[in-house]
């Protein structure tokens, strides 16, 4: 079962107005959770989609990877990555730059990110998603 941190960051890596999001979405809301390693400096949970929902064609690889947040317990943003093969999700990942993962961590504020500038590979917060950006991933 996913917890709470994981379905947020699921739903807000999902969500936007979008036929291949929407797919997502279905297969999220029969989803079950395969495994769920804490690696000290975040987690990855493997995702399990059953067979019969449908998959998105065409889209051998994506990854969505607009979101952080803050977590209770860290000193830095947690980043959230969301990984999709064969046209089904896959695993979701949080990377942390702390030395390690806090016990009782509660996402407390996530938000999306996107380029300071174009072509920038620095990153910063904004108030609207860039569906276009965060799509940017995908094979």
């Amino acid at each position: 079962m996913l917890n709470q941190m994981e379905r947020r960051a699921l739903e807000m890596l999902l969500a936007g107005d979008n036929d291949e999001l929407a797919v997502f979405r279905a297969q999220l809301s029969a989803t079950t959770v395969a495994s769920r390693e804490f690696t000290g400096v975040g987690f990855f949970t493997r995702l399990s989609v059953p067979a019969e929902l449908p998959r998105v064609k065409g889209r051998a690889h994506m990854v969505i990877s607009d979101l952080c947040a803050e977590v209770s317990g860290l000193e830095h943003e947690a980043s959230f990555l969301l990984f999709m093969e064969d046209g089904a999700i896959d695993v979701l990942e949080c990377a942390i730059v702390d030395d390690h993962w806090p016990v009782d961590a509660t996402l407390r504020r996530p938000y999306y990110v996107r380029p300071a500038a174009p072509g920038s590979s620095s990153i910063v917060e904004t108030r609207e998603r860039d569906l276009q950006w965060a799509l940017r991933n995908a094979v």
